[in-house]
């Protein structure tokens, strides 16, 4: 019984975009080594999320690149459900929100942009 209890709140949240249907409507676009993309990687993990890593060669940029990223051309890129994202820390925040489980950030707003921000000197 409550397996199918648990099968439908997902279908449900999957339904609202609150949880990924497969791994084909998360995506990540990224470089090997940049901490940026590294940090993206451990939020992901974090919150167990299942994603698509696709390896950008920076030199020869791809059209998908382009096409998510079309003004800087630069990675990380997170695309949930064909909505792209950039920018690590924005990324971490939308994370953050749609998927509750394993808070990444605070939850108090003066603590969270403090962690986003960094303190003021």
């Amino acid at each position: 019984m409550i397996h199918l209890l648990v099968a439908k709140v997902k279908r449900v949240l999957q339904g609202c975009g609150a949880i990924a249907t497969n791994q084909a409507d998360v995506k990540l676009l990224g470089f090997t080594g940049s901490p940026f993309v590294c940090r993206v990687q451990i939020a992901l993990k974090l919150k167990e999320i299942e994603y698509k890593y696709v390896e950008e060669n920076l030199g020869n940029k791809s059209d998908q690149l382009i096409k998510y990223n079309p003004v800087y051309k630069k990675v990380p890129v997170f695309v949930h459900n064909d909505k792209p994202i950039s920018e690590s820390l924005v990324i971490l925040e939308y994370i953050d929100e749609i998927w509750k489980q394993n808070p990444i950030l605070p939850n108090d707003p003066y603590q969270r942009a403090m962690v986003v921000s960094g303190p003021s000197s």
